[in-house]
């Protein structure tokens, strides 16, 4: 009997816009899609897996959300009562996309238990968006009912390439707080604004050979992320899901503050690295003094300041 390699022909051509280079999908085919959001809470982890699940569901897949805050009703629809009816749903396949309220992983099990089903019976697309991941997959503890959610959702990782299953999950830390078995087998990494030192140890390796380092993490923003892929390293701006987007109050527009005395701008260089500073020259500060439109007093004061520190520093 002859072996073929199973490939994810729904893949071909389908891609995903996270803010940068547009993700194809094809690389993915023999692989099948298992993103992982890294980042403390607030940092915008939970709208990467709306806005992921929103571009799949408008391209052939079930979307099935997840959600341990009982919030994602309000803007997807009344979640689905029952383990029976994700089922009868996920036959159906006439919604694209599904809410499951499940709390803790014990009301998690029979929902993937479900989806499991589904997936293998079927062999249709099905991409599950898991929030507050460390609630469901745990790296030690079994107890309470997280043993059992935690295999479950390894089988999503493990085999979810031959069931047409792909996963998004978030975590706060990239150590101690899922499955190895999602670290392992990821293939599409989210890590958001970083404030713990400490975690770069477990970080760096993920950025080897791209010269970003702890202070790049630490100095993003909400909804910032740097995107690996089968493509490299990406720093991105995640654009926000629609459902929110619908929902979510104006911002006001914040007035740029920018250093204007000399002590203020010994206190922002101070946290520079020295070779950065070094590559400061003064084509550099011209330009980019240019383009923040500091005035000639801001100008002199951090040239000044500049000077003085790289001196310090020698």
């Amino acid at each position: 009997m002859k072996r073929t390699v199973i490939r994810r022909n729904d893949m071909l051509g389908a891609t995903l816009n996270l803010g940068g280079t547009p993700i194809t999908l094809d690389e993915y085919a023999t692989t099948g899609l298992l993103a992982l959001a890294i980042g403390p809470r607030g940092n915008g982890k939970t709208n990467a897996g709306l806005l992921m699940a929103e571009q799949l569901s408008a391209q052939g897949w079930v979307s099935v959300l997840i959600d341990p805050e009982n919030e994602l009703e309000s803007l997807y629809g009344d979640a689905v009562p029952d383990p029976d009816a994700l089922r009868d749903a996920l036959t159906r396949r006439d919604q694209p996309t599904l809410v499951v309220n499940a709390r803790d992983a014990g009301e998690f099990v029979p929902f993937g238990r479900v989806i499991l089903d589904a997936a293998d019976l079927q062999r249709k697309p099905i991409f599950v968006v898991i929030d507050e991941g460390q609630l469901f997959s745990a790296s030690r503890r079994r107890s309470n009912g997280i043993g059992e959610a935690a295999d479950i959702i390894n089988e999503f990782a493990e085999r979810g390439r031959k069931r047409a299953l792909d996963l998004f999950i978030t975590a706060l830390r990239y150590t101690g707080t899922l499955q190895r078995t999602l670290f392992a087998n990821k293939n599409l990494t989210l890590i958001g604004w970083q404030e713990d030192p400490t975690a770069w140890s477990a970080l760096a390796p993920q950025f080897k050979a791209s010269k970003i380092d702890f202070a790049d993490l630490n100095a993003l923003t909400p909804g910032e992320f740097f995107c690996l892929s089968r493509h490299g390293v990406e720093k991105i701006r995640m654009p926000m899901a629609a459902a929110l987007r619908a929902v979510a109050p104006k911002a006001k527009p914040v007035a740029k503050t920018l250093p204007a005395t000399f002590n203020q701008w010994t206190r922002a260089m101070s946290a520079i690295p020295t070779e950065r500073l070094v590559a400061l020259s003064e084509d550099v500060v011209g330009l980019l003094s240019t383009v923040a439109e500091l005035s000639p007093q801001q100008i002199l004061a951090g040239q000044s300041a500049h000077q003085d520190e790289l001196e310090a520093r020698t």
